[in-house]
């Protein structure tokens, strides 16, 4: 057994540890001596504070700044905590408004209801949902404070099919040079629960599955930021589905995953970085073993005029150390070869998330001979969101797209959340959201 003054040294030097999980004897403890020697420190006096922290628990940790029980006696060998067991709950520095319609008006709802992606540049910022076939567009009105709504049709740049091909299901942006990139889920999808609306939690039938989720593509801006031309990986009609599928059906690793539901950790692409003809391709699912997928891409037939269809020229998967959380999004670090990784679960829980740096992600990589695998460490930087469920009816806060600024010699990282909670959809006239910006350590 571990002396009690043992114990009292584990919390200090381990104050994630909850303190609900010490013996209840060690409360006993802490209450005999406050009762008979009242000069003798006690771990759970006055001293000892709640911390805003992952490790709060039902009682407080003891005070990192007194050592009561500095007896010399070895303390039992316990495994080291991950960074990110060290990393506070991060505070929002600054928040865009974005008003996206008038009250009532159907689209408007539903982007804001489930809002996953966002990319921003030169006042304007391109926002794309997990519903319908468009992407949209909003103007800057004032400082962090984006309005006047604009859809643009995929079907309209080649990028969609018709209503009966199902939902985009956007699931990831990015700015480069004049493209912007998307990438649907490519995901296979059961039914929410539903009593009234067929069998619950079937899934859904074959020829209801999304072909348009099966999208890898880009549009081309002009100089004032709008669209004029799309290009897409190629789709094969028949088979409902693209290069990327067809790749990711030849992995081994990957295959078995295709047949298997998104948010059950099925096949599940989530987040999207681009430079030049290379793209980072993140995928919420599969997680194998605790380990988190990204796709290395390269493509051909990047055009001028845009107008060609585009090709696979190399692509390989990379496998990050997350601590068991999936991609949710990827950003580059503007000036860099760093991409930063916005990290959470597989499933449809709304937390933990964390904001990764993934160091060189861009920069050349070594050829690695044999069958082996190389698993990277991002590092960790904010803790975003914890893992709290939201109330019913009252929204979750999800956080799902990501977008990356420098502005005034600061980081900052703008997260954008899909089910928002009602704080973050009140205040004004119409139909509103908010973004959360975070100050990057850079």
């Amino acid at each position: 057994m571990v002396p009690y003054h043992a114990l009292a040294e584990l919390v200090k030097h381990y104050p994630f540890w909850r303190c609900e999980s010490l013996p209840e004897s060690y409360g006993h403890h802490c209450a005999h001596l406050a009762q008979h020697h009242p000069n003798q420190p006690n771990p759970n006096s006055k001293h000892c504070t709640h911390r805003d922290t992952p490790w709060l628990g039902k009682g407080a940790a003891v005070d990192d700044t007194k050592n009561p029980y500095n007896s010399g006696i070895p303390l039992p060998a316990l495994p080291m905590p991950s960074p990110e067991a060290d990393l506070p709950l991060a505070t929002t520095t600054q928040q865009r408004l974005l008003e996206l319609g008038p009250s009532g008006e159907e689209d408007a709802e539903d982007l804001r209801q489930n809002l996953s992606a966002l990319a921003a540049r030169n006042g304007l910022l391109w926002l794309g949902g997990d519903e319908g076939r468009s992407l949209y567009r909003l103007q800057r009105l004032g400082e962090h404070h984006y309005g006047d709504l604009r859809q643009v049709k995929l079907n309209d740049f080649g990028l969609a099919g018709g209503k009966d091909d199902g939902e985009s299901d956007i699931e990831g942006l990015a700015l480069d040079g004049d493209r912007l990139w998307l990438v649907g889920s490519h995901s296979l999808r059961r039914r929410k629960h539903d009593d009234n609306k067929g069998e619950p939690l079937s899934l859904l039938e074959q020829d209801k599955q999304s072909r348009n989720a099966h999208v890898l593509g880009c549009l081309r801006l002009n100089g004032e930021g709008l669209p004029v031309a799309g290009q897409r990986l190629t789709f094969d009609a028949a088979a409902g589905r693209d290069a990327l599928s067809q790749f990711l059906a030849a992995d081994r690793l990957i295959a078995p995953f295709l047949n298997i539901p998104s948010k059950e950790n099925g096949l599940d692409i989530e987040g999207i970085a681009a430079r030049a003809e290379r793209l980072l391709v993140g995928l919420r699912g599969p997680v194998l073993r605790g380990i988190a997928l990204v796709l290395d891409l390269h493509l051909n037939g990047i055009e001028q005029d845009g107008s060609s269809t585009l090709t696979l020229a190399a692509q390989r998967c990379r496998y990050l150390q997350l601590n068991g959380l999936a991609v949710r999004d990827l950003a580059v670090v503007p000036g860099s070869d760093d991409v930063l990784v916005l990290a959470g679960p597989t499933m449809t829980v709304a937390g933990p998330c964390y904001l990764y740096r993934w160091r060189n992600a861009l920069g050349p990589q070594e050829t690695r001979s044999g069958g082996g695998i190389t698993v990277e460490e991002p590092e960790p930087l904010l803790w975003i969101r914890d893992g709290r469920p939201g109330r019913p009816g009252k929204g979750s806060d999800k956080p799902e797209g990501l977008e990356v600024q420098r502005k005034g010699g600061r980081l900052l990282a703008w997260v954008a959340y899909d089910d928002p909670t009602e704080a973050r959809r009140e205040g004004g006239q119409g139909v509103r959201t908010r973004l959360d910006g975070f100050v990057v350590p850079d």
